[in-house]
C-alpha cells in the first residue's frame, strides 16, 4: 500500500515538474534563443554606466595615471560652484528649448500640409526627409564651408543682397542661433514623419462630426486632432529633447564651443574636461550631471504635455 502511495506521489511530483516546464517553455521559449544577445547587450550598458559613477567619485587626471585619489562629493562640489558649468547649463537650455519647440511646430506644419494627397507629394515627402538621414558630421561640415566668412556661398548671397559679408560662426550674436537653425533643419523631417503618422491615424468620421458641429479647422486642430496624437507627440518631443541635450557634432565642425563661450553645451565641456584636459574624475561627473539634468527635464515636459492635453 505504501509502495503504490510513493509511486503516485512520484509520478504526480514528475507531472507538476514536466506542467511546469512546458508554462515556462510556452510563455519565455521565444525569448530563449535571444537571452545571450542580450545578456551582452545588458553587461555591456551596466558596467560602463557603474564605472563611470566610481570614477566620477575620484580624483584622476590621466597626464598623471597612477595618481588615482578617492575625492568623494569632490567633483561635484567643483562643479556645482563652477561658473562655466552654470553657462554651459544655460547654453544648453538655449539651443534644446528654441530648436526643439521649432522643430515641433514646423514639423506639425508640414505634417498637415501633408495629410491631404496632392499630386508630388511622396516625391516632396522624399526630398523632406534627407536631412535626417545625412550624418550630423556631415551636415556639420557642410554649413561649415557653406557658411564660411571667406569664401562660403551664404555669404556671398549675404554680400549680393547688401548685408556685406556675415560671420555666422564668428559672431557672437549669431553663433548660437546659426547652430539651432542647422539643427531645425536636420530634424524637422524627424518630427515631420511623427507628426504625419499620428495625424494618419486619427478617426476621419470624428473630423467629419466636428466639421458638421460648425467647428473651425483651427478649433479642430487645438480640441480634437492634438489631443488625440498627444502620446506620439511626447514621444517625439522625449526623443529630441534627449537627442537635442547631447548635441555635439555640429559644434566640434564648426565653432569648437566658441567664440568665447557662447556655444560651449554640456556635452562640449564634458568632451574638453574628457579629452582636452584628461581630467577623467571630472568628466565623469560632469556625465552624471547632465543625465540628471536631461531625466528631469524630460520628466518635466512629459508631465506638462500629457496633463495639458489631458485636460483639455
Amino acid at each position: 500500500m505504501s509502495d503504490s502511495i510513493s509511486t503516485i506521489t512520484r509520478g504526480s511530483h514528475h507531472r507538476s515538474r514536466r506542467d511546469g516546464w512546458t508554462w515556462f517553455a510556452r510563455r519565455y521559449g521565444a525569448l530563449l534563443p535571444m537571452a545571450p544577445g542580450m545578456l551582452f547587450l545588458v553587461l555591456m550598458s551596466i558596467y560602463p554606466t557603474v564605472y563611470s559613477l566610481v570614477i566620477s567619485l575620484f580624483r584622476w587626471n590621466l597626464s598623471d595615471p597612477t595618481r588615482m585619489r578617492f575625492g568623494g562629493w569632490h567633483n561635484y562640489g567643483l562643479l556645482l560652484t563652477d561658473a562655466t558649468f552654470w553657462n554651459a547649463v544655460i547654453v544648453t537650455f538655449k539651443f534644446v528649448t528654441i530648436a526643439v519647440s521649432l522643430e515641433l511646430v514646423l514639423g506639425l506644419a508640414i505634417a498637415l500640409l501633408f495629410f491631404q494627397r496632392f499630386p508630388g507629394d511622396r516625391f516632396l515627402r522624399a526630398i523632406l526627409i534627407l536631412p535626417m538621414v545625412v550624418a550630423p558630421v556631415v551636415v556639420g561640415l557642410l554649413s561649415r564651408y557653406m557658411l564660411n566668412v571667406q569664401f562660403g556661398i551664404v555669404t556671398f548671397v549675404t554680400e549680393a543682397l547688401g548685408f556685406g559679408r556675415v560671420d555666422f560662426f564668428g559672431e557672437p550674436d549669431l553663433a548660437l542661433g546659426t547652430l539651432i537653425v542647422i539643427d531645425i533643419w536636420q530634424w524637422t523631417p524627424f518630427m515631420f514623419l511623427i507628426m504625419l503618422a499620428a495625424l494618419q491615424g486619427v478617426p476621419e468620421d470624428i473630423i467629419e462630426a466636428a466639421k458638421v458641429d460648425g467647428a473651425r479647422p483651427v478649433r479642430i486642430l487645438f480640441d480634437h486632432i492634438l489631443h488625440l496624437i498627444r502620446y506620439p507627440v511626447a514621444v517625439a518631443v522625449a526623443l529630441r529633447l534627449i537627442d537635442a541635450f547631447r548635441v555635439y557634432d555640429i559644434i566640434f565642425m564648426t565653432t569648437r564651443g566658441g567664440p568665447i563661450d557662447v556655444t560651449q553645451t554640456l556635452s562640449w565641456q564634458i568632451y574638453d574636461a574628457g579629452f582636452k584636459s584628461l581630467d577623467i574624475g571630472y568628466a565623469a561627473a560632469y556625465s552624471w550631471l547632465m543625465l540628471i539634468i536631461v531625466v528631469v527635464t524630460v520628466t518635466l515636459v512629459l508631465r506638462l504635455l500629457l496633463n495639458e492635453q489631458a485636460s483639455r
